[in-house]
């Protein structure tokens, strides 16, 4: 499958670890794994209410080739080069995977 050349992006990708916070327990600390080039479809964002009260959810929408090593609980850094998304699905079809995104 090609990519459409203005759509795509950079997006790094990383790992959700737990590292020793210095003080009592663990914090997260995202590692980096490596990047792919992503062609990248933003969704608007949605204001939904809860028990909780109102939240707003975004995210966005990936194509990659086939062979990126993506998996669900990753972290992108889709907006940045820190992380600012994480990997909720992964769809995938013969030439491409399908990837969808929620904001942190």
């Amino acid at each position: 499958m090609r990519l459409t050349e203005s759509r795509i992006k950079r997006v790094n990708i990383f790992s959700d670890t737990l590292a020793d916070s210095g003080y009592v327990g663990k914090k997260r600390a995202p590692a980096l794994l490596g990047f792919v080039y992503a062609e990248v479809f933003p969704s608007k964002e949605t204001l939904s209410e809860d028990r909780r009260g109102q939240t707003v959810s975004s995210g966005a929408t990936l194509i990659l080739r086939r062979e990126a090593g993506v998996k669900c609980g990753d972290l992108a850094g889709i907006f940045g080069e820190r992380p600012d998304s994480r990997v909720t699905q992964v769809e995938r079809y013969p030439g491409h995977l399908t990837v969808r995104t929620e904001r942190l």
